[in-house]
């Protein structure tokens, strides 16, 4: 019995941590820069490449989405993607050059279905999001489709944006076409008109009516009623572009500061900006016309309008605010409208201060090493979904040991007050041959020595040919530090930190009614240490004599 209890529990402890991981570290100098997105959050511009068919092998050459980055520091780079529908688009190298960049992520994996989903893209803490669709087996040809509708113009088009003579189309232009899927597979829709070009490309997946959205891009040429024209599949149809004269004017208080300038809203590092964040400016407008007015990008987020004067005179503006403060304190904006500009300052507060010594917050993620080796590792991170059990919402957490094969789950956690809990099959955990689903506390927020214990769990354990055996086991945990630091090396370098929790894991067996025996010796212990807004940075299994067995650290991370 002795071996096989010992064999059990370190099998439930460690079985996730005898893993390998792709590489996700990048160069020792990384670059800085703003990934590109509109306000719902989709890559703007993108563009899918190649023919992703379900059951066939992505080749990185030839499938692959192009993203937009715009540098703002040089250096080396990491922009990948999830994993979805056992496929992710992933690529590394050093910028050089500030400004846009194009980045094409190779793709990698094969399709497990078909139909469409959204990719969530990476860099520098930033994430926008990609749509790609997948055909079923066999259909990786060209679709078949045409207009939904008659007419030379194409039904229902819809089209988005303020055009304007000499200004450069960009995430905010589209226009959504109507169309009728008779056989399903590839399609690729283009046209130029008058300096401005609107394109789509992907897959339809299934017959009947659809939409396609034509992004726009180029600088309009010609001002008034631009009838667009464009091939729909098996028609020829168009669309009318209203493209206005340019409105002129000065920006109240250039070239210095911006008077009046009226901010609204609060400013918080790290918090996105909603529609309340934004600046009320005034132009003196000298030629009515349509207009783009915007400001630098500073610490992370930006302000922009774009509207038409429809007289002259003394106008106010709102420039609405995106994107996400990086950086406390007063940040100086640069407004720029023709040949005038001005400034005006945004009061940004630092984040609240938070104690969470195991976050759960959507997309944080954590890379471990196992016993010092380099390609002996874990990749562990938090989706989006949650679970619900017991009356309770718990986030979920997934882990892999190669990015190219998928996710498995990886438990599922939440925090009440100070206590921070896992539901998890105990059953399963120890050995036994039934499941139980439990909720326990792995964790406290509290001060050292404190100790606490699991619920009883009581269960049989059949190990042929030996008779089937009852038993019931608990967890013990004892706080051993509060708050101390703790370094160590791995292949990246020493990491260090503060403000570390050391929690002692043993367990207890029941011998008669209410009479509990450690059983440390006959099984081994664990020792996690947790850092503050960090998560679980190190844990140490010892066997039944003492001994560390084996050990993981944490050698990257991010946290959300």
């Amino acid at each position: 019995m002795r071996k096989i209890l010992a064999s059990l529990l370190l099998l439930g402890l460690v079985i996730v941590a005898c893993q390998k991981e792709n590489s996700f570290e990048s160069g020792n100098q990384p670059s800085e820069g703003l990934l590109q997105s509109d306000i719902n959050g989709d890559c703007l511009p993108k563009n899918v490449v190649g023919t992703y068919v379900q059951g066939t092998a992505l080749n990185g050459n030839t499938e692959y989405i192009e993203v937009t980055v715009d540098v703002t520091a040089t250096g080396s780079y990491t922009v990948f993607s999830d994993t979805v529908n056992g496929v992710y688009f992933r690529l590394s190298g050093t910028f050089t050059t500030a400004g846009n960049n194009v980045v094409k992520l190779r793709g990698n994996g094969t399709p497990a279905t078909a139909g469409t989903f959204n990719f969530r893209i990476q860099y520098d803490g930033q994430e926008c999001f990609v749509p790609v669709t997948f055909l079923p087996i066999g259909g990786g040809g060209p679709a078949v489709f045409g207009l939904s509708g008659t007419g030379a113009n194409c039904a229902g088009a819809t089209v988005v944006g303020t055009y304007t003579l000499g200004v450069a189309l960009g995430g905010t232009h589209s226009v959504t076409v109507n169309v009728n899927v008779t056989t399903i597979g590839t399609y690729s829709i283009s046209t130029t008109f008058q300096g401005m070009t609107f394109m789509a490309s992907g897959a339809f997946t299934t017959t009947g009516p659809q939409t396609v959205v034509l992004f726009g891009s180029g600088t309009p040429t010609t001002a008034g009623t631009n009838t667009v024209p464009v091939t729909i599949g098996t028609n020829l149809c168009s669309f009318d572009i209203t493209v206005g004269n340019a409105g002129t004017g000065t920006l109240a208080g250039s070239p210095g500061g911006c008077t009046p300038a009226t901010p609204a809203g609060i400013y918080t590092v790290g918090t996105a900006l909603m529609v309340g964040n934004n600046v009320q400016i005034q132009v003196n407008v000298a030629t009515v016309g349509t207009y783009t007015i915007s400001t630098n990008t500073v610490t992370g987020f930006s302000f922009t309008a774009t509207g038409t004067f429809p007289a002259t005179g003394i106008q106010n503006i709102t420039l609405i605010g995106s994107g996400t403060p990086t950086t406390a304190g007063n940040q100086v904006f640069t407004v720029t409208f023709g040949t005038s500009s001005c400034t005006f300052t945004i009061p940004v507060v630092a984040a609240p201060v938070v104690i969470d010594y195991f976050p759960r917050t959507t997309n944080s993620n954590w890379s471990y090493e196992i016993d010092d080796d380099a390609n002996d590792s874990l990749f562990r991170r938090v989706i989006a979904n949650t679970h619900t059990a017991l009356g309770n919402s718990y986030n979920i957490f997934m882990i892999t040991d190669n990015i190219a094969t998928g996710f498995d789950s990886s438990g599922y956690y939440r925090k009440s007050g100070n206590d921070y809990m896992e539901f998890v099959d105990i059953g399963a955990f120890i050995g036994y041959d039934n499941p139980q689903w439990k909720e326990y506390i792995f964790l406290k927020d509290a001060a050292t020595g404190t100790n606490w214990k699991s619920a009883a769990y009581p269960g049989t354990v059949t190990v042929p040919p030996n008779p089937t055996f009852s038993l019931t086991l608990r967890f013990s945990y004892t706080i051993l530090q509060k708050d101390v630091p703790l370094s160590f090396t791995t292949s990246t370098g020493t990491m260090n930190f503060t403000n570390v929790i050391v929690v002692e894991e043993k367990y207890e067996q029941e011998v008669a009614p209410g009479v509990w025996q450690d059983v440390t010796s006959l099984v081994g212990s664990g020792k996690s240490y947790y850092a503050r807004n960090i998560g679980l940075v190190k844990f140490e299994f010892f066997d039944e004599t003492g001994t560390l067995a084996f050990q993981q650290e944490l050698r990257r991370y991010q946290v959300f």
